[in-house]
């Protein structure tokens, strides 16, 4: 599916100057979070390292976001092409050994309208959102996305061929937010395990960010796909500053269970046939990462009584 026909996919732009103007709400994540904050412009997101893991409660109190720069700078792609937003964003990044961490401050002039409708994963809400997409491999045509809305309701896919996504795959990952009388804010914790990217010494990932203020049928992007062009992930802005961390092992174990039933007439006298014959078993699949471009996937005791008889 094209990534414009998605809730949460969407298009992205070149390089847009930040937005001059601050909200007239005060600039502040939380208590802890202040103007104070260093701002950087869209064109590269700088990822802070942390001293300890931040507790992903959707609240952006923890002191571990204070000194993370900000990132600002986002523009409309609807329904004001290229305008700026009616409301402000912050975004802020950081990583430890085991994961990146993406905290969000959401302003909003009506905290009361803000929409969020609980529904199940990968749901189309129709809510208040908030997206992060990634490129680990840095090849401005693949990656993944990490969506939220306003009520916590997860999304994510992959992204491929420059602008079009899968919603089929779902990774392990935590999302929560809190509202407040400023709007709403978001935290994201997304471990190594579920991106697939090469060891280096130092990386450069591509990244990008969206917003949805559902009331108003808006949609602002850190970068965005003007309507009349084309290309998504070859837009993104860099993501620099994570060093020092490994891809770790990639292992996926999904045991189960079966059985099977049978029964037929009982044969009298006959102590080995009492009607019913019960027959028992287990087996696993298991996808195993053997490098970044590569996955086995493998099966114990195989479950064929899933497979489709071929009338051929």
């Amino acid at each position: 599916m094209s990534l414009a026909a998605l809730w949460l996919a969407g298009s992205a732009a070149a390089y847009v100057p930040t937005l001059a103007a601050p909200p007239a709400r005060p600039p502040v994540l939380s208590h802890a979070l202040t103007a104070d904050s260093p701002t950087v412009a869209a064109q590269q997101v700088r990822a802070t390292r942390l001293v300890r893991p931040i507790v992903i409660d959707g609240v952006l109190h923890d002191l571990m976001w204070e000194g993370a720069e900000r990132v600002t700078g986002f523009l409309q792609r609807d329904p004001n092409e290229g305008m700026a937003p009616t409301e402000s964003t912050y975004v802020y990044v950081a990583y430890d050994d085991a994961a990146l961490y993406i905290g969000a401050r959401l302003f909003d002039a009506h905290p009361d309208s803000i929409v969020a409708r609980l529904g199940r994963r990968d749901a189309q809400t129709n809510s208040d959102a908030f997206t992060v997409y990634i490129d680990p491999y840095h090849d401005r045509r693949s990656g993944y996305y990490f969506a939220i809305n306003a009520a916590g309701t997860l999304s994510d896919g992959t992204l491929y061929n420059d602008e079009w996504d899968d919603n089929s795959w779902d990774g392990v990952w935590e999302g929560k937010v809190s509202r407040d009388s400023l709007g709403w804010t978001a935290e994201l914790r997304i471990p190594y395990s579920q991106l697939r990217f090469i060891q280096k010494p130092q990386y450069v990932w591509g990244i990008n960010f969206r917003r949805d203020v559902a009331r108003k049928n808006e949609r602002d992007y850190l970068v965005y796909t003007p309507k009349n062009g084309s290309g998504f992930v070859s837009r993104f802005v860099d993501l620099v500053g994570i060093e020092r961390v490994t891809p770790p092992p990639r292992l996926e174990v999904l045991p189960y269970t079966i059985g099977k039933a049978e029964l037929s007439t009982r044969t009298p006298g006959n102590p080995f046939n009492d009607g019913s014959k019960l027959t028992p078993g287990i087996g696993a699949d298991a996808r195993i990462g053997l490098g970044p471009n590569l996955t086995l996937n493998a099966t114990v005791n195989p479950d064929f009584g899933q497979v489709e008889v071929d009338p051929a």
